[in-house]
């Protein structure tokens, strides 16, 4: 949740340019600073928790990339609609 300040202070910039949307694009920063912080597209969070589990921390996030890629892709299409 680290993310929150960063993604409402720049939510808001854009939400005054384009005249609305600050909630939705506060929202979509806060996903995405979940899913890059997580580990998931920077492997730094993986690396504990592939050594916990025995598996390669690399192979780990090769395989997580995809979804998480098209979940981040469907969500800011999503907040496009929304705003």
């Amino acid at each position: 949740m680290s993310g929150i300040s960063l993604a409402g202070s720049i939510a808001h910039l854009f939400s005054v340019a384009i005249g609305g949307g600050a909630a939705t694009l506060t929202a979509l920063g806060q996903v995405a600073a979940i899913w890059v912080g997580g580990g998931t597209l920077v492997p730094w969070a993986l690396i504990p928790a592939a050594a916990i589990c025995g598996v390669d921390p690399f192979e780990l996030a090769r395989r997580n990339l995809p979804p998480v890629a098209i979940g981040l892709a469907i969500t800011t299409v999503v907040a496009m609609v929304l705003i």
